[in-house]
């Protein structure tokens, strides 16, 4: 199925906008990454053992780069396939980003556990 075109052959302008809304949460949800873990190192500098908050924080920054870059990715092939008429194709970048963020969410409630059963 090809998108509606404007009426001289370029795809519905409407296509190419939404692509462009996507890209800025991915790039929105890239930054909140990046201050979630400037936010941990800041504030909880000994989160339940010495390496704790240094390894969250670390974290949190690359899969906020991952993010940002998968989010670029995914915009131009997006592009690609909306100016070729084409379907858009499955995207393996969600799955693997969901599951680092809930890797680390594992490793803040385990150092969480470990500075409640410490005190």
């Amino acid at each position: 199925m090809h998108p509606p075109d404007d009426g001289q052959g370029h795809p519905d302008y409407r296509f190419t906008l939404a692509n462009e809304r996507t890209l800025l949460a991915w790039l929105r949800t890239g930054l909140a990454l990046v201050a979630g873990g400037v936010a941990v190192i800041t504030y909880a500098p000994d989160l339940g053992a010495r390496w704790g908050s240094a390894a969250v924080a670390f974290a949190l920054v690359l899969i906020g780069l991952g993010t940002a870059l998968a989010g670029y990715r995914r915009w131009r092939v997006n592009e690609r396939a909306i100016e070729a008429g084409g379907p858009l194709p499955a995207s393996w970048q969600l799955p693997m980003i969901a599951a680092a963020v809930a890797a680390v969410v594992v490793v803040v409630a385990v150092l969480v556990g470990v500075e409640v059963l410490g005190r």
